[in-house]
């Protein structure tokens, strides 16, 4: 049990210490899901852009329009993109600044849910090409990518 103990207390001391290395936002907050999976530790620091609530009664929305493509600087404020919610298009503003390195929701998607990952934001430059090929998973805390498909009809009955 002892022996278990120590084993367990290394391991821990271990994985903070390699948490502390890799640091940046990525590291710990990028989407909210397992701290030490290996996607993160393979990929450098970042930020999930959610699909933001732009009213108070949103649940969904339609991603109209991005105003900024992958690779390009983005500062607090900066308008990224455009939604439609059930009541108005709003635009989309950055609340961070960094570089735009992956677009996973492509304009004209509707019935995005609110909190939907819908962009990776890095903050250098160098770091844009190592999310070419990124696909979130649920292990990012990336919820469903759009909103339940409406049931198909039911086939009519055969006569």
């Amino acid at each position: 049990s002892a022996l278990r103990s120590a084993a367990f207390g290394r391991k821990m001391r271990a994985a903070t210490s390699l948490l502390r290395r890799v640091g940046g936002r990525g590291a710990a907050t990028a989407g909210g899901g397992t701290l030490l999976g290996r996607r993160w530790l393979c990929l450098p620091p970042h930020s999930l852009l959610p699909m933001p609530a732009l009213s108070p009664t949103m649940t969904q929305g339609n991603l109209v329009t991005w105003k900024k493509k992958e690779g390009d600087s983005i500062e607090a404020g900066d308008v990224i993109a455009e939604v439609e919610t059930d009541k108005a298009t709003v635009d989309y503003e950055a609340v961070d600044d960094g570089i735009l390195a992956k677009i996973l929701v492509p304009e004209g998607t509707e019935d995005v849910l609110v909190g939907t990952s819908v962009a990776v934001v890095v903050d250098e430059a160098g770091d844009v090409g190592a999310f070419a090929d990124y696909v979130p998973s649920s292990s990012t805390g990336n919820k469903a990518e759009l909103a339940p498909a409406k049931p198909a009809p039911a086939p009519a009955p055969a006569a």
